[in-house]
């Protein structure tokens, strides 16, 4: 009788290396896709967010009257730039507090003269528009974009 020797192999064979490796890779590709599509995401949602919370002091402000310094009652609003935006007291160009949104993020609105002015004492909008007034952040790089809509009272309507 012959007696066959079997050989017992420890380990992987190149072939399995190889292929544990590819689909190890093809999953870290994917998931990091996916994450910095989410961080754009989500940059251009705070930056969504900071402008809304920006837009309610400016008008908060301009209802309340008196400033931090004592001031008299004045006028307040917000005025845009391309990729940013700027806060201001009375008239743009004085007392300005500017805010520079994300890279790759520009701002488009449909306000005349690019900018929201908030009367003093009511907080309503000056030359407000009857027809829908928004406020576009738009990713340069992938297009996603947020649109806020805005009512002449102020307040902020929707965000798409």
């Amino acid at each position: 009788m012959a007696i066959s020797k079997v050989r017992l192999a420890n380990g992987f064979t190149l072939i399995e290396l190889l292929l544990t490796l590819g689909i190890f890779s093809t999953l870290i590709g994917i998931s990091s896709i996916s994450l910095l599509n989410t961080q754009r995401k989500s940059s251009l949602s705070s930056a969504v967010q900071l402008f809304t919370a920006d837009l309610r002091a400016q008008q908060i402000r301009a209802m309340v009257g008196e400033d931090e310094a004592g001031g008299s009652a004045s006028d307040y609003g917000v005025h845009f730039e391309t990729s940013s935006y700027t806060q201001f007291k009375g008239i743009y160009g004085t007392n300005n507090f500017s805010s520079n949104l994300p890279p790759n993020t520009n701002v488009v609105t449909t306000f005349p003269s690019s900018q929201i002015v908030f009367i003093k004492g009511s907080g309503e909008i000056a030359g407000f528009s009857n027809g829908t007034n928004t406020v576009t952040f738009q990713d340069v790089n992938d297009g996603n974009q947020k649109i806020i809509t805005i009512n002449r009272y102020g307040v902020v309507i929707s965000i798409n």
